[in-house]
C-alpha cells in the first residue's frame, strides 16, 4: 500500500499544480463580440479544459448547447450568434454539469437573463470558485487532513464529492421537502 500512497500523493501533487494555474476568466475577460457557434466551442474547450475529466471525449458540442438552449436553461443565440451572458452561461453550466444535473444547475441560474443579473451571478460564481479552490488547495496540500492509508486519498475525494452534490441538491430542494431524513429517530 505504501506504493500507492506515494503515487497517490504524486498524482494530488500534480492534480493541485493544474489546479494552481487554472483560472475561470472574469466577466470583463469574456468576449465582447458576439461569436458563432464554432468560436464559441473552441473558446469554451479553452476555459474548461483544465478541468475536463475526459479528454478524450468533447464535453462541449454544439448539440448539447442547442439542448442547453431548447430546454431554457440559457437564452437562444440571437441571429445564430452567442453573446458575453451565453458565453457566462455555459461557463457555469459546463462546470456545473460534471457532477450535478441540469434541474440543480437551472436553479443556480439567474432567471433574469439581462446583462447586468447574469454578470452578478456570474461574477459571484467565479468568485466562490477560486474560494473552493483554495479551501480544497489547503485542505489537501495540507496533508495532515487527510488519511493516505489504504487508498484514502481516492476513497475521501469521492466521499467528499458525494457529500457535496447531496446537501448541494438538498439546499436546492423546496421547503416542503426534507431530502429523505426522519426527525422522528
Amino acid at each position: 500500500m505504501r506504493d500507492d500512497n506515494e503515487r497517490d500523493l504524486q498524482r494530488l501533487a500534480l492534480w493541485l499544480e493544474g489546479l494552481e494555474r487554472f483560472r475561470l476568466p472574469d466577466w470583463e475577460s469574456l468576449p465582447q463580440l458576439d461569436l458563432y457557434m464554432d468560436q464559441v466551442i473552441l473558446l469554451l474547450t479553452r476555459y474548461l479544459a483544465p478541468v475536463e475529466r475526459d479528454q478524450d471525449e468533447r464535453s462541449i458540442t454544439s448539440s448539447i448547447i442547442n439542448n442547453y438552449v431548447r430546454m431554457k436553461v440559457m437564452p437562444p443565440p440571437v441571429k445564430k450568434k452567442y453573446s458575453r451572458v451565453h458565453i457566462a452561461y455555459l461557463v457555469i453550466i459546463c462546470t456545473l454539469k460534471q457532477s450535478l444535473s441540469i434541474s440543480c444547475i437551472r436553479q443556480l441560474l439567474p432567471e433574469d437573463q439581462g446583462e447586468a443579473s447574469v454578470r452578478a451571478v456570474y461574477e459571484d460564481f467565479v468568485g466562490q470558485y477560486r474560494s473552493a479552490v483554495a479551501l480544497i488547495r489547503n485542505i489537501a496540500g495540507s496533508g495532515g487532513c487527510l488519511p493516505l492509508k489504504d487508498g484514502g486519498l481516492t476513497m475521501i475525494s469521492a466521499i467528499l464529492s458525494t457529500l457535496s452534490k447531496s446537501l448541494t441538491e438538498f439546499l436546492l430542494q423546496g421547503d416542503g421537502e426534507d431530502g429523505g431524513y426522519d426527525d422522528e429517530d
